[in-house]
């Protein structure tokens, strides 16, 4: 359920979706990423299939050429567009995201206060 909520406020952070074929590029990368480090039933990669399960309403969008105002969820009618601005940004948003989910559990109990 988490993973739901983060994806919305990702969506309010400013981006443009990129084109499906990069798209589903970094999200393989990422979940293969997530998968590897922490296995496929962790909260993790749960958390992550959660996060990618509202753009399915996108990539149906995308797909029968749907206009923005179409769709359901306001995080996607509303906060963003779907034109293709650039690689860089979303890149980031993958690799912050990813440097969140990916240290190990010994490394978030060492730096946890005690």
């Amino acid at each position: 359920m988490l993973g739901g909520v983060s994806h919305v406020a990702a969506d309010m952070l400013p981006h443009r979706d990129l084109d499906i074929p990069k798209e589903a590029a970094l999200l393989g990368a990422a979940l293969t990423a997530i998968a590897t480090a922490r296995g496929v039933d962790s909260r993790e990669f749960v958390g992550a299939l959660g996060a990618v399960a509202p753009d399915i309403e996108n990539l149906i969008g995308r797909l029968r050429g749907l206009p923005d105002e179409a769709l359901l969820l306001p995080s996607h009618s509303r906060y963003h567009g779907r034109e293709t601005k650039g690689f860089a940004s979303q890149l980031a948003l993958a690799l912050i995201g990813l440097a969140v989910l990916l240290p190990s559990s010994e490394d978030q109990e060492a730096a946890a206060p005690t």
